[in-house]
């Protein structure tokens, strides 16, 4: 009994795949006939995949004995499977599509009474709607349309790319190159920051990150606030120095600026003690771990 079991069912699934190769046909046949019912954005391919799956599901499920031909069984399949999965894509309620076709169906009509494109107002007067309403419809159609970055979209020249190419990102954190520069540059930053001495980095960093004013730092560390614009200076100088071995187009530091010695030692020091890996590890705030920036924030 077994035997015979696993020997009908290795038959059926045979004669299934069998039956669904030699239907394959069926699926273009299909899709075209509802190709004119979707949006130009529905991707042909989609539908293609799931009527191929309405197939392999209609070859497995026929029955001969019920005396209906396999075409005509599996097109009512195929077109089941993919109806149900633009659905199942379809954000937009039935409501709204069925609004949706009216006022397209509106617009048409107009069209050709009109001999021209109809305004908002006179589809919504013949449909008896608010312009409010007819606006709202077709803004939630474009919200809830769901669209393939990898789909082919083409342009008067003919030229046809993928719609991600199309589609320039605003947010620069989300593209690799962009947030790989910036994490370097953080990570370049903080280093730099680190190795500065003590009183440079003090005036730097509570002036420029912190936004206090040079006369105040200089009342705190008791020197006049020509002596703090010095500090900040030197400090300046010894970043754009280090910056000048590291990025592309940063300025030299002026040929009279003083402290040329401390700026070449300072270069060194960082060099020695930061490489590109230890610059891209880091995750943080620029300042985050500088004893002074963690004095004030305490």
């Amino acid at each position: 009994m077994t035997a015979t079991t696993t020997t009908r069912t290795t038959s059926t699934l045979a004669d299934a795949n069998a039956l669904a190769e030699a239907h394959l046909h069926l699926v273009d046949h299909v899709v075209h006939q509802l190709a004119a019912r979707f949006p130009r954005h529905v991707d042909r391919d989609e539908l293609k995949g799931a009527g191929a799956a309405g197939l392999v599901d209609a070859a497995h499920r026929y029955d001969p004995a019920t005396g209906v031909p396999f075409a005509r069984y599996a097109s009512i399949r195929i077109r089941g499977a993919i109806l149900d999965a633009t659905r199942s894509r379809d954000w937009a309620t039935r409501r709204l599509r069925r609004d949706l076709r009216a006022i397209d169906a509106t617009a048409s009509e107009l069209e050709e009474k009109l001999l021209r494109k109809p305004e908002d107002e006179e589809i919504a007067a013949e449909l008896g709607m608010d312009v409010a309403a007819v606006r709202e419809r077709r803004a939630a159609a474009v919200t809830s349309t769901l669209l393939t970055l990898d789909r082919p979209v083409g342009d008067p020249s003919g030229d046809a790319s993928p719609l991600a190419d199309r589609i320039q990102e605003e947010d620069t954190s989300w593209l690799p190159e962009s947030s790989l520069e910036r994490t370097e540059l953080v990570g370049t930053l903080h280093a730099a920051i680190e190795h500065l001495p003590e009183l440079p980095k003090r005036v730097l960093v509570e002036h420029h990150f912190q936004g206090r004013l040079l006369r105040d730092i200089a009342d705190d560390l008791g020197v006049t606030e020509a002596r703090a614009s010095q500090l900040r200076h030197e400090a300046l100088h010894a970043l754009q120095a280090y910056f000048g071995t590291t990025f592309d187009g940063v300025p030299e530091v002026p040929v009279n600026a003083p402290g040329k010695r401390r700026r070449a030692t300072y270069v060194a020091q960082v060099t020695a003690s930061s490489d590109w890996r230890a610059r891209l590890d880091v995750d943080r705030d620029p300042l985050s771990g500088l004893p002074i920036a963690a004095e004030r924030t305490a």
